[in-house]
């Protein structure tokens, strides 16, 4: 029996250990079997990812999901999910569709590995948590998400999650954490969040503070983090950078002249690199007929200005979601083609001349059967933050029980 476990498997074996613990308590109480609900999905997802020096590359993936929730008494619930994905096909992809040639033939020409290999299958607790709710406090402990702030693209101040720029609802998995909100009036609420880890000087913590100013008509949040942060590559040995990460962010969503506005940044102090500022505006529109529109511009101080944008910053951006280069400006439309249906457009418009399309297409099939569509196609210079040349198409259809 192997004993030297990891520290990221100690604190999955105590996340499990905890839950099951109350499960198992909860077993024991009457009625218990009436409290007990299961749903979940299946799911089958289809990537196609084309450029010219790469031809097609094929991701075909099932995923099979499990949640269940179980009410152990008034205010107090065991909730969770497990996720099994299977990879089919070919397992080894090449990262360099993702990358300006330049790029490509430094890594080639270092001897680095320009490609990597995906397990078969992967089984894993995605989320699982108690939750505590004594009139107008939670406490809530275990695997769980940690998202928060009004930006669509991007969330400076989410230090615990990462999005996918050209699908960024997606869902995400937990973190292991115990946090502890209240809340009061209308929009008050204060939210503290401790991640543990085995070295109590590397675990992360982060607080939130929110109201509604009423005389303004804004949700207004302040947000602090101090966290140990692992999303950054060592410029001249491309190792991963571990350091501590403190940062104080501001975020505001309101109404200005019938326009949605919002507003959400942070201020970052960094042990190793140089202190960056990173924030998202924007704003959003929805007509008479149904049609919604937006705009959200992302100003990021952490990467290089301009391109040729370094080899660490393109290695962050594939394994972490960091942004690469100064910002970008994102316009977006979406109209209901019918109750069931919708169909949308982004335009992601980089300073440096590049652009991204993302396209979407979004429909409920059944009561019980979603098919999502969407797909980049990148344009402009082949050294800006969307280099040219990659057509990338992705199909999931999703089947709930």
């Amino acid at each position: 029996m192997r004993a030297n476990w990891t520290p990221s498997e100690i604190r999955q074996r105590i996340t499990i250990f905890g839950a099951t613990l109350s499960a198992a308590l909860a077993l024991t109480h009457p009625g218990v079997a009436q409290q007990l609900d299961f749903s979940g999905y299946y799911e089958n997802t289809l990537q196609l990812d084309y450029t010219a020096t790469t031809k097609l590359q094929v991701l075909d993936a099932s995923k099979l999901r499990l949640d269940g929730s179980l009410l152990i008494a008034r205010g107090f619930e065991v909730r969770g999910n497990v996720n099994l994905i299977a990879f089919l096909g070919r397992l080894q992809r090449s990262i360099t569709p993702y990358l300006p040639p330049s790029v490509a033939r430094e890594l080639q020409g270092a001897g680095l590995p320009d490609t990597f290999e995906l397990d078969r299958a992967r089984l894993f607790v995605d989320n699982l948590f108690v939750t505590w709710v004594p009139g107008n406090f939670r406490l809530r402990a275990g695997k769980q998400q940690l998202s928060w702030g009004p930006g669509y693209s991007y969330n400076p101040t989410d230090l615990f999650h990462r999005k996918t720029l050209v699908d960024p609802t997606y869902e995400k998995e937990g973190v292991t954490a115990l946090r502890a909100d209240y809340r009061w009036g209308i929009g008050g609420q204060i939210s503290l969040i401790g991640a543990p880890r085995s070295d109590l000087s590397r675990s992360g913590y982060a607080l939130r503070a929110g109201t509604h100013v009423s005389q303004i008509g804004y949700d207004v949040a302040v947000t602090a983090h101090d966290v140990n942060d692992s999303t950054a590559l060592d410029p001249a040995t491309l190792a991963p950078l571990t350091q501590r990460r403190r940062a104080l962010g501001l975020d505001f969503v309101g109404e200005l002249f019938s326009l949605g506005v919002w507003l959400e940044g942070n201020y970052n102090w960094m042990e190793l690199e140089e202190d960056f500022l990173r924030f998202v505006l924007g704003t959003d529109y929805t007509f008479n007929d149904g049609t919604y529109v937006m705009l959200e511009a992302l100003y990021n101080g952490r990467s290089a200005r301009r391109p040729p944008y370094p080899t660490d910053d393109w290695l962050a951006n594939l394994f972490y979601g960091e942004p690469v280069g100064p910002g970008w400006i994102l316009a977006g439309v979406r109209r209901d083609i019918s109750d069931f249906w919708s169909a949308n457009m982004y335009v992601f418009l980089s300073p440096d001349g590049s652009t991204l399309l993302n396209p979407r297409f979004d429909a409920s099939l059944t009561q019980n059967i979603d098919l999502v569509l969407y797909g980049g196609l990148t344009l402009g210079d082949d050294q800006g933050s969307f280099p040219s040349g990659l057509l990338s198409l992705v199909g999931r259809l999703t089947v709930y029980f």
